[in-house]
């Protein structure tokens, strides 16, 4: 039997397809959501889920939530006096899940399909399938969280071909898909996301805005105390769901804090949010080439997505009113279970085709540390592109292709993949051409093949999930660590705002204009590094025109 799960930061869901319908299994307490939360009883043993989330304010040593954050990262969580990675914490919410649907069903479970955001990299996929390995359960695909949700309302709909946008905004992540329904075929045309944004962030604010008001320092608080302080901070968002004011109480010690919140102080204090917000839905229109859309576009997906905030604030970016048919906690759940019976070739779901895409650019290095695409985001899965280059200088004996992922125009800020030696012929009278192929699956294998163009001798690697070592963190840890041996131009604050805004740029463009933007800002950084004091003014404003004209063309 194959099962469809949700692993969720916040909850986690699990369905199956059977009967020409889907079904969500329920846990022991005949509930549909199962909080992802991990604890230690007092014997010290593994508790999960609904009961583990009621010692988070108890016990908040030996209780862990929100570890979906850190998937495929060195990070670890201290759990009493034991220390856990994201993974390790996860294969226990999968195995509880398994277990539920076990003993509801009374069948075994042979393999799971997990959703994850859409905007995750490799190694917080390759972190997932690892998970599942370490529930001792079969991870064979992974669905992208947008992906689910298009094929549970495709299989809700009358209505065969049309366009929508999937908000899935969920406990720790924000995903924007543009899809497209036609025939029998499920089309994801582009996706960009914020791995860093979701529903824990609106609890902090009010979180913060208490400890604030009340003259309180989060550092000299206990962790008791401040785990009540986001208990109540999260009914106070629930609660403004309905209310134009909410009194947030928390006891400490027979002492009383207060704090009464409204539902405008609420908005005004995550502007910076929602800004975010704007952001990956602009990225996400931009490159599907849509600007029109309407509120019956829309499907709402994960927990966050139902707050009032976050539905007035997409009613204002599309200036209708935001419609929810379907329960965003659900609709994920339901579409994993949809492609468990897909791949069991049930009934009439069996030819239902979903196609995927890259979320994110794959490239390499080029002289200068400047990132130069190959498969760029939003390609269709699976993808195969060439590029042509040629030796940097004559007579040399060797190319090394260090391969990246990631949106960044300095290729060392991307996340590095792994790297292939190509030996080539020393050449003294003209640079020696070659190519690369990068191929690219839906299981996230990167086969690079490089072909020498006068020896025609071809060498390859596959780069598999497990083979990265290195997360976009780390690396932008390392690149900030880089020592400065003196004061020059390119410390000033214009300069720094410049690149800032050319690499924000840069992420947002494609192809050409992709390319044009990099060669503009590789002349920018040369006239930089040769001019005097007196000259770069000019230089700083002439590129500072040109980067809004590139801004004002998007």
């Amino acid at each position: 039997m194959i099962v469809g799960i949700d692993l969720g930061t916040t909850n986690s869901l699990v369905g199956i397809y059977q009967d020409g319908q889907v079904k969500l299994i329920p846990n022991a307490f005949g509930e549909f959501l199962t909080p992802s939360v991990v604890a230690l009883d007092d014997n010290d043993e593994i508790i999960v889920g609904k009961i583990a989330k009621e010692r988070l304010v108890t016990h908040p040593d030996k209780t862990v939530s929100q570890f979906k954050r850190f998937m495929g990262t060195k990070h670890e969580l201290k759990l009493g006096s034991r220390t856990y990675k994201a993974e390790e914490l996860s294969s226990f919410i999968i195995r509880k899940l398994i277990d539920d649907v076990e003993t509801y069903l009374g069948k075994e479970v042979d393999e799971v399909i997990v959703s994850v955001p859409a905007y995750f990299n490799d190694a917080q996929r390759y972190a997932t399938k690892l998970a599942g390995q370490f529930a001792g359960v079969k991870i064979d695909r992974i669905i992208n969280e947008p992906s689910a949700a298009a094929l549970a309302k495709r299989s809700m709909l009358n209505q065969e071909d049309q366009s929508l946008i999937v908000v899935d905004f969920g406990g720790g992540t924000l995903d924007i898909s543009v899809v497209e329904l036609f025939d029998n075929i499920v089309e994801i045309v582009s996706i960009a996301g914020d791995n860093r944004l979701g529903g824990e962030d609106f609890t902090s604010v009010i979180a913060e805005e208490f400890l604030v008001a009340n003259q309180l320092n989060k550092e000299a608080i206990s962790r008791e105390f401040y785990g009540k302080v986001l208990v109540q901070a999260e009914k106070v968002k629930l609660e403004l769901n309905s209310k134009e004011e909410v009194q947030m109480v928390v006891l400490d010690e027979e002492k009383e804090f207060s704090l009464v919140l409204t539902y405008q102080r609420f908005y005004e204090l995550c502007k910076p949010l929602l800004v975010r917000v704007k952001s990956v839905l602009d990225r996400a229109l931009l490159d599907a080439n849509n600007s029109y859309v309407t509120s019956n576009h829309f499907v709402l997906v994960g927990g966050t997505s139902k707050l009032r905030l976050v539905q007035d604030f997409l009613s204002y970016c599309t200036k209708q009113i935001m419609e929810v048919s379907v329960d965003p906690d659900l609709i994920i759940a339901r579409g994993c279970a949809l492609l468990a019976g897909i791949k069991e070739r049930q009934g009439e779901i069996r030819d239902l085709l979903l196609s995927d895409i890259c979320p994110f650019t794959l490239g390499i290095e080029i002289v200068g540390d400047h990132f130069s695409p190959i498969i760029e985001r939003n390609s269709s899965l699976p993808a195969s592109r060439i590029e042509y280059y040629s030796t940097s200088y004559l007579g040399q004996s060797q190319v090394k292709i260090r391969i990246y992922q990631g949106e960044m125009m300095k290729a060392s800020q991307n996340l590095f993949l792994g790297e292939l030696d190509v030996p080539v012929p020393i050449n003294h009278q003209i640079n020696e051409s070659f190519t690369v192929r990068f191929t690219y699956d839906l299981n996230g294998i990167l086969d690079v093949e490089v072909k020498i163009d006068s020896t025609q001798k071809v060498f390859s690697r596959a780069i598999l999930q497990d083979s990265i070592t290195l997360t976009e963190q780390e690396i932008k840890i390392k690149q900030a660590e880089l020592s400065r041996y003196k004061i020059n131009a390119q410390e000033t604050e214009i300069y720094q705002f410049l690149v800032e805004k050319s690499n924000r740029l840069y992420a947002m463009l494609l192809g050409k204009r992709r390319n044009e933007l990099m060669t503009a800002t590789i002349q920018f950084e040369e006239q930089v590094n040769q001019a005097s004091m007196y000259h770069l003014p000019k230089i700083y404003q002439s590129f500072s025109r040109y980067l809004d004209q590139v801004e004002r063309g998007l």
